[in-house]
């Protein structure tokens, strides 16, 4: 029984890697000691991801896809429209804010960042902070200093 492909090349790659690694790892385990227990998971575990790799399916990302598809068939015949793209939208990683909200943002960060607002009065408050402190500073030792020398 033949399953499509769920795997792109590259985590395909990375799996096939991560399984020869693993199985290697454990053979090196199980050749010192015959009945170590982690070296045979770390065999089998790394055989899995191998297979994985090679054939470019996963069942555990296939099974979690349908779940998910499942659920958002329900979401459909269970809500109303606008329950169901905010459901939808959660799901698929998109940003459910709209157009205008997000030019505001993009405003609001700018100006943050050049200085043009009330960034601008927070690094002068920061220096002016900085500026008395060194002064506060600098007048208590000169004060310890007459203080240990009266002359």
């Amino acid at each position: 029984m033949m399953h499509e492909t769920n795997l792109n090349e590259k985590n395909a790659f990375c799996r096939f890697a991560m399984g020869v690694s693993l199985t290697a790892f454990g053979i090196a385990k199980v050749s010192r000691n015959p009945e170590c227990t982690k070296g045979r998971l770390m065999i089998a575990f790394g055989a899995f991801k191998m297979a994985e790799g090679i054939f470019k399916y996963c069942p555990t990302k296939a099974l979690l896809s349908s779940c998910m598809e499942s659920a958002m068939s329900n979401n459909d015949n269970n809500s109303n429209s606008t329950g169901n793209s905010s459901m939808q939208s959660m799901f698929s990683g998109q940003n459910s804010m709209s157009s205008e909200q997000i030019d505001k943002l993009m405003k609001d960060f700018s100006s943050a960042i050049s200085g043009n607002t009330s960034g601008s009065n927070a690094t002068a408050s920061k220096q002016s902070d900085s500026s008395t402190s060194n002064q506060n500073s600098s007048e208590s030792k000169s004060s310890t200093n007459k203080a240990q020398n009266p002359s």
